[in-house]
């Protein structure tokens, strides 16, 4: 915000919560007087954690796209483009393969659906349910969907999905009204995981203009 790094910011939470993974929507990997100055590997280093980025879209001074930072090494990782209508902006899908203990192998995804086009995200929504509901490993997504659970793209995951906010109505916007639920983690319903709990962690307004949302997830 204000033209400002927030990278110390969000490190700052990290440490505070110290999260297994992280979905992070809108970092850029950008030339800065003759440097490139690549968000994601930054905070990698920082937090000893593993990273993969999702180019989504390139211009002459960089890339912007979504990332995903995992205690545990990636054993694959995927980027899938999502469809767009013409002149929207170009998005992805984000996978990676992680293995944290024996016999557990899950998928952890992340996407940032279209802002300006209604049309592009519901399309955009219902492309990833698609894409991931008929996966054998049991699948992990954190999402900056723009819509609200009473607009159609959430509809997409109403049937196979398990919301982790589980009905709350605490806006993860910090420009909205209560309602304002913008920003997802969902696991597949077809597998054996349980939400444990949910926050929004509204102590750390001025990092961004969206609440970061953190959740416990057991798998069994």
């Amino acid at each position: 915000m204000d033209e400002e790094s927030n990278l110390r910011d969000i490190l700052k939470i990290i440490a505070d919560h110290k999260p297994d993974l992280i979905a992070l929507q809108a970092v850029d990997s950008l030339v800065d007087k003759g440097k490139t100055q690549f968000q994601l590997r930054q905070i990698a280093v920082q937090t000893g954690m593993h990273y993969v980025y999702g180019e989504a879209d390139r211009s002459e001074n960089g890339s912007q796209g979504v990332g995903i930072l995992s205690k545990w090494h990636f054993e694959n990782t995927q980027t899938i483009q999502l469809p767009t209508t013409a002149g929207a902006d170009p998005k992805v899908l984000l996978c990676g393969l992680v293995n944290p203990v024996r016999g557990l192998t899950f998928r952890m995804c992340n996407s940032r659906l279209e802002y300006a086009s209604v049309m592009d995200r519901a399309l955009q929504a219902a492309y990833i349910n698609q894409m991931l509901v008929n996966s054998i490993q049991p699948v992990l997504i954190g999402m900056d969907m723009g819509a609200r659970p009473n607009e159609q793209p959430y509809f997409s995951f109403r049937k196979n999905w398990q919301d982790a906010a589980q009905g709350s109505q605490l806006q993860t916007w910090n420009e909205g009204l209560p309602g304002d639920r913008l920003d997802y983690i969902f696991a597949l319903l077809n597998t054996k995981v349980r939400i444990k709990n949910y926050k929004v962690l509204r102590n750390y307004p001025g990092v961004s203009d969206h609440y970061p949302i953190i959740a416990t997830i057991e798998f069994w």
